[in-house]
C-alpha cells in the first residue's frame, strides 16, 4: 500500500502522511482493505466501498449491497 501511496503522493502532490492517515481511516470504515508490512496483499474496495463509490458516481443501479442475516 505505501508503494501505491507513495505513487499517488507525487502525482498529485498530496504529502503521504495525509494520504495514510485517509487509508487508515477508509479501512477503519471497511470501505477498502490493504495488508500490513508482515502480511502484504494488495489494496481491495471492499463491498461497502463498492456501494459508497456507486452512489457518488451517480450509478445507483449498481448501488446495491445486501448484508448477512
Amino acid at each position: 500500500m505505501t508503494s501505491l501511496l507513495h505513487s499517488l503522493s507525487e502525482e498529485y502532490g498530496i504529502p503521504l502522511s495525509t494520504l495514510k492517515l485517509n487509508a487508515r481511516i477508509l479501512r477503519g470504515l471497511n470501505l477498502i482493505s490493504y495488508g500490513s508490512v508482515r502480511k502484504k496483499r494488495h489494496a481491495d474496495v471492499e463491498a461497502l466501498g463498492s456501494f459508497v463509490l456507486g452512489l457518488l458516481m451517480g450509478d445507483a443501479g449498481q448501488a446495491t449491497i445486501s448484508f448477512a442475516d
